[in-house]
């Protein structure tokens, strides 16, 4: 039986981090800075990103030559920015690397989280403000229908009773 060859992942693929594009475009000069945009609840990329380089000139040949190329399946619109045209807040967030939220997990524990007696009050509340609706849709409509309801499977407050002495 011959050995197993390790296939390599395409080159044409998505980076999963930010450390490929880095990697990729210091071979022109020092990457200062790059910031990957992503999608904040799925991770998959926005398909923009800002690169940041120590020096002007560097920034300008990497303009004029990659505007246009293909790289891992987007077409690159490249140019330089000037300092004027550039947000503060435009490289918040670079250099980061980006951490996946599990949602799935987070809502299921906000679901079986239990209750507070104030949430399960306004539940409640909220149920029998729906059933009375109900209720009166059922009598406008004309229906001669009749029902307890969510009301009546509530058990009654405890009364307070006073005995006097007066016997």
């Amino acid at each position: 039986m011959a050995p197993k060859k390790e296939k390599a992942a395409p080159a044409a693929e998505q980076p999963s981090t930010s450390e490929s594009p880095m990697k990729y475009f210091s071979q022109f000069g020092e990457v200062t800075r790059l910031r990957l945009s992503r999608n904040k609840k799925t991770g998959k990329s926005k398909h923009y990103a800002f690169v940041e380089f120590k020096s002007t000139e560097v920034a300008r040949i990497v303009a004029e030559a990659m505007d246009g190329y293909m790289f891992f399946k987007q077409r690159l619109q490249a140019r330089v920015m000037l300092k004027s045209q550039v947000h503060k807040d435009l490289m918040k967030g670079a250099n980061r690397e980006f951490k996946t939220i599990d949602w799935r997990k987070r809502e299921m524990e906000r679901h079986n989280a239990e209750k507070t007696p104030q949430k399960e009050r306004m539940s409640l509340r909220r149920a029998l403000k729906r059933d009375a609706q109900r209720q009166q849709k059922i009598k406008e409509a004309g229906i001669e229908y009749e029902y307890k309801g969510l009301a009546a499977s509530i058990p009654a407050k405890p009364t307070k009773t006073v005995f006097s002495d007066d016997a």
